[in-house]
């Protein structure tokens, strides 16, 4: 995994001024392509596979949507965050104020206090 090193700019981070890690993303893996690499490694077909990443989304979507968490075999947890502003009182509270998003987390599967996902990685400096 190549990454870069930045400084903090934000000046509400206790590492503000200091540099820290980035990663370097050097490209998008769409579904086609994803859907081929699928098909070359395996018995099922591209029709077949992106029929199956279809519905997967439509499933995900809707178990997400309810507040489900989401366990996938070999992947690990999927679970959406709300992102917000604190208030300092409940009664101040105004959803359409402060709530500002929500955030896809995804918490890769554990095995013996080994996380598969993270157990390969080597960091390379870009240069």
């Amino acid at each position: 995994m190549m990454y870069e090193l930045r400084i903090q700019k934000n000046k509400a981070m206790p590492s503000a001024g200091q540099y820290v890690a980035r990663v370097v993303h050097n490209g998008v893996v769409d579904t086609e392509a994803v859907a081929q690499e699928i098909q070359d490694n395996c018995s099922l077909n591209r029709a077949d596979v992106l029929a199956v990443l279809s519905e997967l989304e439509n499933v995900l979507c809707r178990h997400l949507q309810n507040g489900e968490i989401v366990q996938l075999s070999h992947l690990g947890r999927l679970k959406l965050e709300i992102k917000g502003r604190p208030v300092s009182t409940p009664q101040l509270f105004n959803p359409h104020e402060h709530i500002l998003g929500v955030a896809l987390h995804l918490i890769p599967e554990s095995r013996h206090h080994v996380q598969p996902l993270y157990h390969d990685i080597t960091f390379v400096r870009r240069r």
